[in-house]
């Protein structure tokens, strides 16, 4: 049997290599918006968000964004293998 390896062209090396690094930022930001001292500024009850007091729509927050940026990456990384 002969197999055909495609290679990926430096474009889509670099998308992808741009979209992890992206990713891994995202992440970095949701690790610094949901400790101290920054969530220390989100844990008043007022205003409330979809009826949640502000300390817990914040976190609630960064796990809905970390969610789409997995959605995103997983898009991309499946597109790259050609699936």
């Amino acid at each position: 049997m002969s197999h055909t390896r495609v290679l990926p062209s430096l474009g889509s090396i670099l998308a992808r290599l741009w979209i992890r690094r992206l990713a891994v930022g995202v992440f970095v930001l949701n690790l610094l918006a949901v400790t101290w001292p920054i969530a220390s500024l989100f844990r008043a009850a007022e205003p409330p968000v979809f009826g949640l007091p502000m300390s817990m729509a914040w976190p609630i927050a960064w796990i809905v964004i970390g969610w789409i940026t997995l959605l995103v990456l997983d898009h991309f990384e499946k597109r790259e293998e050609g699936e």
